[in-house]
């Protein structure tokens, strides 16, 4: 069965909404009981997260239809840029619990400003798209992410100049943030593929429905659909 690119955008953001809280949860008790407890699930949820963003950077390759969608491209780069970020976001952490701290730290703010920096090539790709119901969401949600994960770097450059107390309080703001703009961006992504739905009608003279719809999902369709 060939998984359509919708799918693997709903999925993926999904999936992201999920890691983010992990992470956030994490966040919220190493912040709170300056330990490492939490960072566990700190390295579950960038893991989750990392694949969330892989997830949608494939459902866009698959639904981009020429190289001249510029906001696209930009959606697609920053996915991946986002992946690779939590990726080096868990990795650090990993090894910061491991006893190399600095390393860690180190590695760790390096993936929040990568992130960072994809989440703010996913906004400026929404930006580019014609006006419509995701559009302004998409924009407000990467832009969330985008200024969560920044901030998440700071907390981090704080935490290695032993700045403790303020470099966590400064990491949980970010994370609290990068989970709102998750959220912004799961209604987000649910507004497009609907959008997408639209405009698959509008073309389908025969007058089929669309085999995945996320107002009115019929099982059996779906399975019937993934047959034929």
């Amino acid at each position: 069965m060939t998984i359509r690119g919708e799918n693997l955008l709903i999925t993926g953001a999904w999936l992201l909404g999920v890691g983010s809280l992990m992470d956030t949860i994490g966040q919220t008790q190493q912040a709170f009981t300056h330990s490492d407890l939490g960072k566990d699930l700190i390295i579950k949820g960038n893991g989750i997260e990392a694949f969330g963003n892989s997830l949608q950077a494939i459902g866009r390759t698959k639904l981009l239809k020429s190289e001249k969608e510029l906001s696209q491209i930009y959606a697609i780069f920053g996915a991946w840029l986002e992946a690779a970020g939590n990726t080096s976001n868990s990795v650090g952490v990993s090894i910061d619990m491991n006893g190399a701290e600095e390393e860690g730290i180190n590695i760790d703010t390096l993936g929040s400003g990568v992130q960072g920096l994809g989440a703010a090539f996913e906004a400026i790709g929404a930006s580019l798209e014609e006006d419509s119901s995701y559009r302004t969401l998409a924009i407000t949600g990467n832009s969330f992410i985008s200024l969560g994960s920044f901030l998440e770097a700071i907390g981090n450059i704080y935490v290695i100049n032993e700045k403790n107390v303020m470099g966590d309080q400064i990491l949980l703001v970010g994370s609290w943030i990068q989970f709102i703009g998750a959220m912004i961006l799961i209604n987000a992504i649910t507004l497009e593929v609907e959008h997408m739905e639209h405009d698959e009608n509008k073309k389908n003279e025969n007058g089929d429905s669309y085999p995945y719809s996320y107002n009115n999902y019929s099982f059996t369709k779906y399975l019937s659909a993934a047959h034929t």
